[in-house]
C-alpha cells in the first residue's frame, strides 16, 4: 500500500510547525466530529447557560392586530436571520399604552429560533420544551415607548441531535415511533432584546 504523498508546501509549513493535519481538517466533515464539538459548547454553558443580549436601531418588531381565540390581540414579531420570535398581548394596544397594562394584557411568547453562538453543527437545534414554542412564563418587558421596547426572556432550552424534524414533540417527551434525540441536553437560556417597533 503506497503513503499519500502531500504537496511540497504542505510538508515544508508541517515542518516548521505551522500547521498540523488535525487543524487542516474540517471539523464538520464527519458526525462525530460534529457531536465532540457540541458536547464541548454544551459543557462551556456551565450553569448560567446561554446568555444573549442585543440591542437593534435599525430593524425591529413589527405590531399586528388580529383577531384569536381570546379575542382582539397585538402581537410583536420579530424575524431576521438566525431570529424567529413573537409575543402577544390581549386587546388592541397602541404606541403610548403604559408598560403596567402591558404587564396585564400579556399572553404568551413564541420563540422558534435564536442565534446559538457554537453550536452551528449538523444535525443540531436548539428548541423549547413545548412543540408550540409557546409559554406563558419567564417573559418580562423592560421599556417600552419612544418607540423602542425591551424585553428579556429567561426560560429552559434543549440543545436537540438526531430529531425527526417531520414530527414535533416536546423536547423533553419520550420519542414516538420514526423520531428520536440520540442527545438532548438542557440548559438555562436568558435572552435580552432592545428594538424599535412599527405598529400598523
Amino acid at each position: 500500500m503506497k503513503s499519500p504523498i502531500l504537496p511540497l508546501g504542505l510538508l515544508l509549513l508541517l515542518a516548521a510547525g505551522m500547521v498540523s493535519l488535525a487543524s487542516a481538517a474540517d471539523p464538520k466533515d464527519s458526525g462525530t466530529d460534529a457531536q465532540k464539538l457540541a458536547s464541548e459548547w454544551l459543557e462551556r454553558l456551565g450553569e448560567k447557560g446561554l446568555v444573549l443580549d442585543k440591542a437593534l436601531e435599525d430593524h425591529g418588531f413589527t405590531v399586528t392586530h388580529a383577531n384569536s381565540a381570546v379575542g382582539r390581540i397585538t402581537k410583536f414579531q420579530f424575524q431576521q436571520p438566525g431570529w424567529w420570535l413573537s409575543f402577544s398581548f390581549r386587546g388592541e394596544l397602541s404606541p403610548d399604552t403604559p408598560i403596567k397594562t402591558l404587564e396585564k394584557k400579556f399572553w404568551h411568547v413564541s420563540l422558534n429560533q435564536l442565534p446559538t453562538p457554537g453550536l452551528d453543527l449538523p444535525g443540531w437545534e436548539v428548541r423549547p420544551q413545548t412543540p408550540t414554542s409557546s409559554f406563558e412564563e419567564g417573559f418580562e418587558i423592560l421599556s417600552y415607548g419612544d418607540g423602542k421596547i425591551k424585553i428579556r426572556i429567561r426560560t429552559d432550552f434543549f440543545a436537540l441531535y438526531g430529531r425527526d424534524p417531520s414530527i414535533l414533540v416536546p423536547a423533553d417527551a419520550p420519542s414516538p415511533p420514526g423520531s428520536y434525540f440520540q442527545i438532548r441536553k438542557k440548559f438555562p437560556l436568558d435572552l435580552t432584546l432592545e428594538a424599535p417597533f412599527t405598529f400598523p
